[in-house]
């Protein structure tokens, strides 16, 4: 039987970590399943093996297993010797910060060929306003196997909302040429009219 894939979407300030780990929850308590957590390693929020939401109303930490984020398929062996320790198949896989991660739609086909339900938190674009990763190819999936996609919503200061995220260096907007992953660097919603990108070529 084949899994369902459940997206959350969004620019940054969305509530997407906080989404997934509410679903997670929910999953634990109510459908009594074991719940996987997957943590790339770009991601360096929440610090090692944790995975937290910026949301201070979010759903705080919770452990998750840490993995390489140019390849993912290390994780099948943690699912095996996760199933075999707990006597029971682990029903579904959560996977925060979804764009960092290497054959994203390969990988995430993968589980739901084998049966694992997975959810899956991240940015749809990144400071630059392009495609981030793979997360929109996942779209397909949820049209192929079923689930669904939540697009996540953040404000710009200005009340409206927001569709990008504005990537800041000492406050200021960071340059298009600047590099995708800077670890440490800061970032704020904007909406269209507020999102700034210097020397954007188009």
């Amino acid at each position: 039987m084949q899994g369902k894939l459940e997206l959350m979407m969004g620019p940054m300030r969305s509530n997407k970590t906080a989404e997934l780990q509410r679903r997670a929850d929910m999953r634990r308590h109510y459908a009594k399943q074991y719940v996987m957590v997957l943590k790339p390693s770009d991601d360096t929020k929440g610090g090692p093996g944790v995975v937290e939401s910026r949301n201070p109303n979010g759903g705080g930490k919770m452990s998750a297993f840490a993995f390489n984020s140019t390849n993912p398929w290390e994780v099948l062996h943690a699912i095996r010797d996760k199933e075999q320790e707990i006597g029971k198949r682990v029903e579904c896989i959560a996977i925060d910060e979804g764009q960092f991660v290497s054959d994203l739609f390969l990988f995430t086909k993968h589980l739901l060929d084998t049966g694992h339900d997975v959810l899956v938190a991240g940015l749809d674009l990144d400071f630059r306003a392009m495609p981030f990763g793979e997360m929109l190819n996942l779209t397909w999936l949820v049209n192929a196997y079923g689930g669904s996609v939540t697009e996540c919503m953040a404000y710009c200061n200005c009340g409206a909302r927001a569709l990008y995220s504005q990537r800041l260096i000492d406050g200021k907007p960071a340059a298009y040429d600047s590099p995708i992953k800077v670890p440490g660097d800061s970032y704020e919603p904007r909406c269209a009219e507020h999102f700034v990108l210097p020397g954007r070529l188009h």
